[in-house]
């Protein structure tokens, strides 16, 4: 069984990311914010899930965090996430700024924290949860598109560099899950439970993928939008 660190694990997909690698037998270190709900999710699990108290925006915290780990993790799933809504009226630099240091930097912090040991080893897997909307900007997404689209965009660079060090970076793109996040929010379609959404990120990580992107319908249609010239995109976004 293998050591994983799941970052965001408090709720969402982080949660079940947790539960369901407990489940199988894998230990898991999960690090959110919110130190009484990862020892909450001690008690409901095991003693194999090890909570880490850590805000991911702050690089020295990540770095304090990275020490204090058990051992080398074999995976690393940075799942940790924000979406705000924005306005038709102004552009908030406060969303944006918020949104990338937790999103983009948030990733990347664990990356520079990690990725030198994973390097030594010659051996390690950095799986970051994108998404769909990284793939063509959608209105009053801005700035969480804009996250998910840079993080997309560093992984994929970085696969290319470092393959030849064993160390492996996947990029995951869901589409609509059931989470906190996302609840209540309108104009969402195929929607997919937390549960499903990490049977389907798992069986990807164990085939050994670089890509995880569901679900398929979802997918086909926002890869016949990124398709469009942006004059054609300009018109479908004016009615969303």
């Amino acid at each position: 069984m293998g050591l994983y660190l799941v970052t965001g694990a408090s709720s969402g997909i982080g949660r079940e990311l947790c539960a369901q690698l407990v489940g199988r037998g894998d230990t898991v270190c999960g690090v959110a914010r919110r130190r009484e709900v990862l020892e909450q999710m001690r008690g409901e699990l095991s003693e194999r899930f090890v909570p880490i108290p850590c805000d991911v925006t702050d690089l020295d915290a990540v770095v304090r965090a990275c020490a204090s780990l058990p051992a080398l993790p074999d995976t690393v799933i940075l799942n940790a996430g924000m979406g705000i809504g924005e306005s038709s009226k102004r552009v908030d630099t406060d969303i944006h700024s918020r949104t990338l240091a937790t999103n983009y930097f948030g990733a990347i912090h664990f990356v520079d924290a990690l990725l030198p040991r994973f390097i030594e080893r010659g051996a390690g897997t950095f799986a970051a949860t994108s998404s769909l909307a990284a793939w063509r900007g959608i209105p009053r997404s801005a700035a969480y598109g804009a996250s998910k689209a840079a993080l997309t965009s560093a992984f994929e660079s970085m696969r290319g560099l470092y393959w030849r060090h064993g160390v492996r970076f996947v990029t995951i793109h869901p589409g609509f899950v059931d989470t906190p996040m996302t609840r209540g929010q309108k104009g969402m379609f195929l929607v997919w439970t937390p549960e499903r959404a990490v049977r389907r990120i798992l069986r990807g990580l164990d085939r050994g993928c670089v890509d995880i992107t569901f679900p398929l319908g979802t997918r086909l249609l926002l890869g016949l939008l990124r398709l469009l010239p942006a004059r054609l995109y300009l018109e479908v976004s004016r009615r969303m």
